[in-house]
């Protein structure tokens, strides 16, 4: 059997987080088997993105900007646009804060080129406080241009949260697609712009779409109940001060999604990783 042919396009979502994306430029350069191309598309940072020295990386990387910032949702949104529009044949997609193992994309790869117009690989990821996730998201997963071209781009409605979970958990495994998971594939998770406390949009976001996507997405019960008792329970008891503040953004958000009322609805402020993370290594 001929070998599949390769050409892989790493698709990086940056916002805010400069010192981030140069660690995992770096990282996607040390690759046993980098890819062909690189994307970053930068979600309106501040300042703006400004891409390492060439020299740093070696691949052939393109910059391209939003005037405003869309969430995981639009970004990834138009970073898949971008792809679905190129020559490559596949995706590697990762947030700007995964640190890919040297050797992540090569495991990556092998899996995906035994059917690789079907591919949709996932790496084990480690998490900042050492646990593994093998759930989708948008974590180092390669996914063929021909997967996206039949079931279209990520909902960028949604903005924030849930927008993995419609896209790579429901809608791709719903449409024939089912998610492989490479357990020798292995990316780093540093979370760098996650803080001591939950900003009020989260609250509003993370309610809407969970409802919407229960009633409108998987039309099931499901999970649902033990995921809302959770944020409640967070809003309530874990954080201090602001409860009832906390209780009607949530209210306002499950109000919302119950209608299917979606799109940036409610202010976002910026978010920046962390002083700490700036001079943390790469590894």
């Amino acid at each position: 059997m001929a070998e599949a042919p390769r050409r892989i396009l790493a698709v990086i979502l940056t916002h805010n987080a400069p010192e981030s994306l140069a660690r995992c430029l770096r990282a996607i350069a040390d690759q046993t088997a980098p890819p062909e191309g690189v994307l970053v598309v930068d979600n309106a940072s501040s300042p703006a993105t400004i891409l390492p020295p060439a020299e740093d990386y070696r691949i052939p990387t393109h910059l391209i900007r939003s005037d405003s910032n869309t969430g995981p949702a639009g970004g990834y949104a138009r970073a898949l646009a971008e792809f679905a529009q190129s020559d490559y044949l596949h995706a590697w997609v990762l947030d700007d804060d995964m640190v890919p193992e040297t050797d992540c994309l090569q495991h990556l790869w092998t899996v995906a080129s035994r059917d690789p117009d079907k591919a949709f690989v996932f790496p084990i990821s480690q998490q900042s406080d050492g646990g593994f996730g093998v759930w989708p998201s948008w974590c180092g997963f390669v996914v063929s241009r021909q997967i996206v071209a039949e079931v279209g781009l990520p909902m960028e409605e949604l903005f924030w949260w849930a927008e993995d979970t419609e896209y790579l958990q429901w809608r791709i495994p719903e449409a024939g697609y089912p998610r492989q998971v490479v357990h020798e594939a292995m990316v780093h998770h540093s979370a760098v712009r996650q803080g001591t406390g939950v900003p009020l949009w989260k609250y509003y976001y993370e309610s809407r779409n969970m409802l919407y996507v229960h009633l409108y997405v998987k039309h099931r019960v499901g999970r649902y109940p033990r995921s809302m008792s959770k944020l409640v329970a967070r809003a309530i008891v874990k954080e201090r001060g602001g409860r009832l503040q906390r209780l009607a953004v949530i209210t306002r958000g499950l109000s919302d999604g119950a209608r299917g009322r979606l799109g940036i609805r409610f202010p976002v402020e910026p978010m920046n990783e962390r002083a700490s993370d700036r001079s943390s290594p790469g590894t």
